[in-house]
């Protein structure tokens, strides 16, 4: 699948990752809407591409949507604005917003927000999953969705074991939906990446001892799985190394259970 004239959901698309695959995205002339909580920073996107294509032959097509995305019912609206903005059925979402917790595990409480961290990785990520694969089978279309795990969803983190929780947890529901709609038109995926440039404060001294990921690989791998149809229920790591697809199964005890499903 070529991303020239699709119509590609980028939920997280106002910074890091998401912002640098819009900007991707729509230089390989993909019609794009992304989303995000700040109508600054989505505004702030929207210039860069109006200045980037000024006075060229064509304008971008991109288009901001302003969301919460643990929001389930800005989630269903968002099909709709996709409709109305390029009048033609959705062929890709990806799930990269996503957000790291700082809570403390000594002085914890409920109400202290620590637990965003679970709704937005996780939670919101399990909507976006499920509100795409209902539009895909509804509408009996081809679909991808990639979702974004972490080197943290392929390891232990000891500072940030709650977004570890949430990356493990993609992995298993990427999987989880990859092999039950094999039969289908549908792919699901999600990239692993390492550490990358856009590391808040202390974290990027961390990430330096181990590695830095280009940015471009990062993009690279989100491009990979959007157009090979070989994937779906994979993992695609992206490492100071290199781009590796995990191994499907880990335990061969599951993987003869599964093919025999």
């Amino acid at each position: 699948m070529s991303v020239e004239d699709k119509v590609v959901i980028v939920h997280g698309g106002t910074s890091g990752i998401g912002k640098e695959l819009v900007l991707t995205l729509v230089s390989k002339k993909a019609n794009v809407i992304f989303t995000g909580t700040s109508k600054q920073k989505g505004g702030s996107v929207i210039e860069i591409l109006n200045d980037v294509y000024k006075g060229k032959s064509r304008s971008h097509n991109a288009f901001f949507y302003n969301m919460d995305i643990t929001d389930w019912k800005a989630q269903e609206d968002i099909y709709d604005f996709a409709k109305e903005c390029y009048c033609k059925p959705i062929d890709v979402v990806v799930i990269v917003a996503g957000v790291l917790d700082s809570s403390s595990l000594t002085h914890d409480t409920e109400q202290d927000g620590h637990y965003r961290t679970i709704e937005v990785n996780l939670t919101a990520a399990i909507k976006a999953n499920r509100l795409a694969i209902q539009y895909f089978l509804k509408a009996k279309l081809a679909g991808c969705i990639i979702n974004t795990s972490s080197v943290y969803g392929l390891g232990p983190a000891p500072t940030n074991p709650i977004y570890a929780a949430s990356k493990h947890a993609i992995v298993g529901l990427t999987k989880s939906y990859g092999n039950l709609l094999r039969s289908t038109n549908i792919r699901v995926n999600a990239v692993a990446p390492h550490f990358t440039p856009f590391l808040p404060g202390e974290t990027v001294k961390v990430a330096n001892n181990f590695g830095m990921v280009p940015m471009n690989s990062c993009i690279d791998a989100y491009i990979y799985a959007i157009t090979d149809h070989s994937l779906n229920g994979d993992i695609i790591n992206v490492s100071p190394y290199g781009r590796t697809v995990e191994p499907r199964f880990s335990d061969p005890v599951i993987e003869r259970g599964i093919v025999k499903m």
